[in-house]
């Protein structure tokens, strides 16, 4: 399970839409809010990287998105496994966390 801390950026005119498109998650919370200037604090769950990179695509698709900063990931059992020599598909513990942006 990999936990990731970001904060969601969007067009504050469109808060209600963006509230719709997180209630489609049952694997992000919110945790702090300042929808005047266009930003939320959420924690998302995943399975694996490709999970979190695959919810970036469906917030990159709509228009009332800006950004998807990360700025913490928890790998937990990844690490474990990693350091124990199995071996994580999607994981690289030789590239330590990199703050992605939506392009």
């Amino acid at each position: 399970m990999i936990i990731a801390a970001s904060v969601l950026y969007f067009d504050e005119k469109k808060y209600d839409e963006v509230l719709k498109l997180l209630k489609k998650y049952d694997n992000i919370e919110t945790h702090q809010e300042d929808k005047d200037n266009g930003k939320l604090v959420i924690t998302i769950e995943a399975e694996n990287n490709k999970a979190i990179e695959d919810i970036e695509q469906d917030f990159k698709s709509h228009d009332f998105i800006i950004d998807l900063a990360h700025f913490a990931f928890h790998f937990g059992e990844e690490v474990e496994k990693v350091l124990a020599g199995g071996e994580v598909p999607d994981f690289d513990i030789t590239k330590p966390f990199t703050r992605k942006r939506l392009q």
